[in-house]
């Protein structure tokens, strides 16, 4: 069943969203998201997805994401949601 997901990174730019994403361009699309969005919030940046599963999504996040988040010296997220999606597809007008 898909999930919906949210991580928050207090302190974020876009200029450090973007190097983090540079630092895992060569790693390819992580196995599992269908969707990625993202944005600043007051006082980060936010992170909003559609996973495969919630399984996929904490593979990824912590087997890839926050190591290289951390050796970026980016802080700790301060906001880690996984809900599973009443619907999750096109929007279709």
């Amino acid at each position: 069943m898909p999930v919906v997901t949210t991580i928050e990174f207090p302190g974020v730019t876009a200029s450090s969203y973007e190097s983090l994403g540079a630092s895992l361009a060569s790693k390819g699309a992580p196995v599992g998201i269908l969707f990625h969005a993202c944005g600043a919030v007051s006082g980060g940046w936010r992170i909003v997805d559609v996973w495969r599963s919630a399984e996929d999504f904490d593979s990824f996040v912590d087997g890839t994401l926050l190591p290289a988040a951390r050796a970026l010296g980016l802080p700790e997220p301060v906001r880690r949601e996984c809900f599973p999606a009443h619907h999750a597809g096109q929007v279709v007008s």
